[in-house]
């Protein structure tokens, strides 16, 4: 089969390599489409990448089971479709036994490999997709259910004003679920086209970043929004985020920063306002749950954000495009497959 393979610093190969087999309790996957993360982005441009034996990237997967191991597999059968949960929890630990498995103690980072023509899986990672979620949608999992993972931490009576600032692809997704857990969606960002995608799912106002104060708070009656969601990982923009939230509101710290970098944050602010400040990392397999919920009811819609698709030999490419943010989503698909 054919696989991409990390080499180093901007070095992603396609290469033929042995398909993979199915162990006990394990499944095969053919793989009909895979999401770039930035964070593959961040392995591909790393100084430190050729410090590694070459490996396959990619972790926002969906598929087809084309066969099946030994032991107990449950009811998979080949020819199901699938999403493939790469973070395996234990269930057991402290942790996990009080809600939060994404940071379990035994947690397995499985390699999925998903810019590859197929890879294998144990089956309890392996979510059958509903009827009316493609390939395409169904990649979409992983990141939407790191999404709800926030969502989780943060109170949203019907109506109140939520800020999302950044509307790529994570905070086109953000923008989705508060809209419908009925909150009024206010979306920032310096990009005209993303901010027309906004409107088109579901924001009800959109503000360029430029003059996002003056105008947040004249949506918000000199308030502020009720609650602030960062999808930038820039320091100088996630301390304009804290100008921004209503007294009594919340602020969620959703994207890390890249390079790390430090904020200034007067303590006044979470103080004598009472601003919570959340969070989010990963997600739980319940979160993966509501992902594919989300997406089989179409209160997350996929569809606009996906602006380039690439077959796995054109894949450096993909990287490529992603690296310059060019459009939002770029995704290796399977030719003629959605």
């Amino acid at each position: 089969m054919k696989s991409a393979l990390l080499y180093g610093h901007n070095d992603l190969r396609v290469e033929e390599r042995p398909d993979p087999k199915a162990g006990e309790g394990q499944a095969v996957i053919r793989i009909h489409a895979s999401g770039v993360c930035p964070s593959d982005i961040r392995s591909y441009t790393a100084a430190t990448a050729a410090k590694r034996d070459p490996w396959t990237p990619g972790h926002e997967i969906a598929g087809v089971v084309t066969e099946l191991g030994s032991g107990d597999t449950g009811d998979l059968k080949v020819g199901d479709r699938v999403a493939v949960d790469w973070r395996g929890v234990c269930g057991r630990c402290h942790p996990c036994r009080k809600g939060a498995a994404n940071f379990c103690e035994n947690l397995i980072k499985y390699p999925i490999a998903g810019f590859a023509e197929a890879t294998v899986m144990p089956v309890e990672q392996l979510s059958k997709l509903p009827g009316g979620v493609s390939f395409e949608s169904a990649s979409f999992a992983e990141p939407l259910a790191c999404v709800v993972n926030a969502h989780r931490a943060l109170p949203l009576p019907l109506t109140e004003n939520v800020l999302v600032v950044g509307a790529g692809p994570i905070g086109l997704l953000h923008t989705q679920v508060a809209r419908a857990r009925g909150g009024r969606v206010i979306v920032t960002d310096m990009k005209a086209d993303r901010l027309k995608v906004a409107q088109q799912l579901g924001a009800h106002d959109v503000v360029d970043a430029a003059g996002q104060r003056e105008a947040v708070l004249d949506l918000t009656d000199g308030r502020g929004a009720d609650v602030v969601i960062v999808t930038v990982g820039i320091p100088a923009v996630i301390e304009a985020a804290f100008g921004l939230v209503a007294k009594n509101g919340a602020v969620n710290l959703f994207a890390g920063t890249h390079p790390k970098g430090a904020i200034a944050l007067n303590p006044d602010v979470p103080h004598y306002d009472q601003v919570a400040i959340s969070g989010s990392h990963d997600f739980i397999p319940d979160d993966f749950a509501t992902a594919l919920r989300l997406l089989r009811f179409g209160q997350v819609d996929v569809a606009p954000l996906i602006s380039h698709r690439f077959p796995l030999d054109a894949v450096a490419e993909a990287f490529e495009t992603t690296k310059q943010q060019l459009g939002l989503k770029s995704l290796v698909v399977s030719e003629g497959e959605k």
